[in-house]
């Protein structure tokens, strides 16, 4: 984008050119054409006063120029500024001051910030978005926009505009399913998932055999025009063949933004809670009566389940919750407390962090990730403590029974096998496909 004020200059240098050129042919126009027949005309000087009238510098509209950038790691209000092209201490001190605009100060590193910004390094309107655009957050996605008006600044709020696209996949089994996935090109988001749908159908660690093949839709959600990468959405329906078994699952809403997953024939196979909140781990030690303390070296009841993982491993909420604690315990070292619905709590101990913007207070969705496994505390080597609490009692999570859903009624029943048939037939197209595709 040109600079303003090299437009504005190249406007008067053309008048003063064209001017001057004109007032050059006025001047030869008024020069004395008499020549005396013996001696050429003496040689004569004619000055002109020209006036010149300079183009107005004022009443123009004011030139502005949008720009996109994505945030960097340790980015700084002020440095993000600068690579915009703004220079305006008025809305660094707007943002610091408006409780709103503040949430515009988490800058988390690879979102895209978009500015329109004047001339005179004024930001005139600024946009940024916070949340996730996971569909299974409890933080859905907000766009955050400031305007700069002759009053002074103004900040809204509201949902983010989302485009929607449907991608399928296929993948068959050669080890693992986080191998086959990602030899299929297919995201990792998705493989977490049919891991959570198919949790009391499938042993992912154990049941897995070589050629069972996985057929899967799935939502990949952008925000509308943004520079940021598409994110994985919700998966839509999938077949799993495992070892002559095959095992089906669709996403049904059965009321506006409210859905779970059921089977084919309508089963449902929603769990109030998930039994691994670890992705792909191994029960390293189980809920016991008495057990031998690796480090205490006493023995003493154990009330939870230890899953060992590497550090950095994703943990999730088993259930929808709200948290109640969230810091350090001594033996626990870093811990969430997650409280549920009929006086039931979830605790996650010797986290090595937490999530990004989590608080006493906020809502968590099952699924969504809360922390990262750690060796904090007293822990003999990275993994994570899980218990189970029901009315103030330890109980087995991985034995306890799990309430399931509502039977679909009637005229859910219809509506859903209208669906089932489209996607099902989406899926046979997939049988003999080698590779993933993206539509």
């Amino acid at each position: 984008m040109s600079h303003p004020f090299r437009s504005r200059f190249s406007k008067v240098a053309t008048a003063v050119a064209m001017t001057t050129a004109l007032a050059a042919v006025t001047a030869l126009a008024t020069a004395p054409l008499r020549y005396p027949e013996d001696a050429p005309p003496a040689p004569q000087t004619v000055i002109d006063s020209l006036s010149i009238a300079w183009p107005s510098l004022h009443g123009e509209p004011e030139e502005t120029f949008v720009r996109a950038e994505r945030i960097q790691r340790g980015e700084t209000l002020a440095s993000l500024l600068d690579r915009l092209g703004a220079t305006d201490p008025e809305f660094h001190k707007y943002v610091a001051s408006n409780p709103l605009a503040r949430k515009l100060l988490q800058l988390p590193s690879g979102r895209t910030v978009t500015a329109d910004v004047d001339s005179a390094g004024r930001v005139r309107s600024l946009q940024y978005r916070f949340g996730s655009l996971d569909p299974n957050s409890a933080q859905p996605a907000r766009r955050l926009t400031i305007e700069r008006h002759d009053e002074g600044f103004h900040v809204t709020e509201e949902p983010v505009p989302i485009e929607r696209q449907v991608a399928t996949g296929i993948a068959e089994i050669q080890t693992t399913l986080f191998a086959a996935i990602d030899a299929s090109g297919i995201p990792d988001a998705v493989a977490s998932q049919i891991a959570d749908i198919l949790e009391d159908k499938v042993d992912f660690s154990r049941d897995l055999r070589r050629g069972d093949r996985l057929r899967v839709l799935y939502e990949m959600i952008r925000e509308s025009d943004s520079l940021d990468p598409p994110a994985v959405g919700r998966v839509l329906a999938l077949e799993f063949d495992n070892d002559r078994s095959r095992h089906e699952a669709v996403w049904f809403e059965r009321r506006a933004g409210q859905g779970e997953y059921f089977a084919f024939d309508g089963r449902s196979l929603k769990r109030s809670f998930l039994r691994q909140p670890v992705e792909f781990s191994r029960i390293s030690s189980g809920f016991q009566p008495a057990r031998m303390h690796p480090i205490l070296k006493y023995t003493r009841e154990h009330k939870g389940t230890d899953f060992a993982a590497p550090i950095g491993t994703k943990v999730r909420s088993s259930g929808d919750g709200v948290i109640e604690f969230i810091g350090q315990q001594r033996g626990y070292g870093n811990v969430i407390v997650v409280g549920h619905r009929h006086e039931i709590r979830t605790l996650y101990a010797h986290l090595n962090g937490f999530a990004r913007d989590l608080s006493v207070g906020a809502r968590v969705a099952q699924g969504e990730v809360i922390g990262y496994v750690g060796a904090t505390g007293v822990a003999t080597g990275p993994h994570l403590h899980y218990e189970f609490i029901v009315d103030g009692e330890n109980v087995d999570p991985m034995t306890i029974a799990m309430p399931g859903s509502t039977p679909l009624d009637k005229g859910e029943m219809q509506r859903f096998s209208a669906q089932v048939e489209t996607l099902r037939t989406r899926l046979a197209q997939l049988q003999d496909t080698k590779l993933a595709s993206f539509e």
